[in-house]
């Protein structure tokens, strides 16, 4: 079998044959061939994504290259037992109710521990714009006694209640200078009438006369109740054309969207010595993602101008 064909071959099989291995016992798969390290890492990054998908979270790996310089490598991959959520705690804030935030996630409790979805969900908690930035690494996980079930703590941290921008037109012709003092409201109500998520703003356009606004920005899980801006100051067509420019340019975003995988690190052993330096396994881009970077920037610039 030529190297490429066993390549493919490797990388259509790892995933099924791992399914079916016993989660405390390493499975090994071997390499040969010039593209051998290629196709190892392929495997590898395929691995992890259904090892984070499966919530197995101890998921690990190390590869064994041949001696005398040979590029033949032996992958040991330990998969880990599967985990699945029983409770989901937000921890340190007085600000939202439970129940908003828990129409922001994407992933719920009794299900597997789906650690992209994981992820998603810590986005979208970013994206109400309440909380400073969340991460990964911040969200605590407590294993139950059963070894099959986790428990999850999200700390949250809320952010300055008050702020202020400026702004200006990026091409000439097109929009005019923007400034805004704005604040959210106390911690009141619930579901739409929840009013932290809310925000009253002193807006100026251009030389025009300053006027208020209450502003309830796109809130994930709420998408069709948010988006929208009220004012004395603007006509009904304008209030409802800023509300569809902000689901257009919401819905656009997601299109163009994508999630970046993290690099895949792992031990080498050569010749029975662990070397120094990992083997690191960077993952490809998703096809034409500079075109959809370059969009996504473009509607981010654009946006102030856009909705009036």
């Amino acid at each position: 079998m030529r190297p490429a064909a066993f390549a493919l071959c490797v990388a259509l099989l790892c995933p099924a044959a791992v399914a079916g291995q016993p989660a405390d016992r390493p499975r090994e798969i071997r390499f040969s061939g010039p593209s051998a390290v290629k196709a190892l890492c392929a495997c590898l990054l395929d691995e992890g994504k259904s090892a984070e998908a499966q919530g197995r979270l101890d998921f690990n790996a190390e590869v064994e290259f041949g001696a005398g310089g040979s590029t033949d490598a032996t992958a040991r991959i330990w998969m880990g037992s599967a985990y699945s959520i029983g409770r989901i705690n937000f921890d340190g804030h007085s600000t939202i109710n439970d129940s908003t935030l828990r129409r922001v996630m994407t992933i719920y409790e009794r299900d597997r521990l789906d650690v992209r979805q994981l992820r998603r969900s810590l986005t979208r908690i970013n994206g109400i714009g309440v909380f400073e930035p969340l991460a990964l690494a911040d969200v605590g996980v407590v294993r139950r006694s059963d070894g099959a079930t986790v428990d999850l703590t999200i700390p949250l941290r809320g952010r300055k209640r008050r702020w202020w921008s400026v702004s200006g037109p990026i091409f000439p012709g097109i929009g005019s200078l923007q400034a805004s003092v704005a604040t959210r409201l106390p911690p009141w109500g619930r579901g739409i009438f929840e009013a932290t998520t809310y925000a009253v703003s002193l807006n100026v356009f251009g030389f025009a006369k300053p006027f208020l606004a209450l502003e309830r920005p796109l809130v994930p899980g709420q998408e069709l109740l948010s988006g929208f801006s009220i004012s004395p100051a603007l006509s009904a067509k304008e209030m409802a054309m800023h509300y569809g420019r902000t689901h257009v340019a919401h819905g656009v975003g997601a299109l163009l969207d994508y999630e970046v995988d993290d690099p895949l690190a792992v031990p080498i052993t050569f010749e029975g010595q662990v070397k120094d330096e990992p083997l690191v396994c960077v993952p490809a881009k998703p096809r034409l993602w500079w075109l959809r970077r370059g969009a996504a920037t473009a509607i981010n610039i654009a946006l102030p101008a856009l909705i009036p």
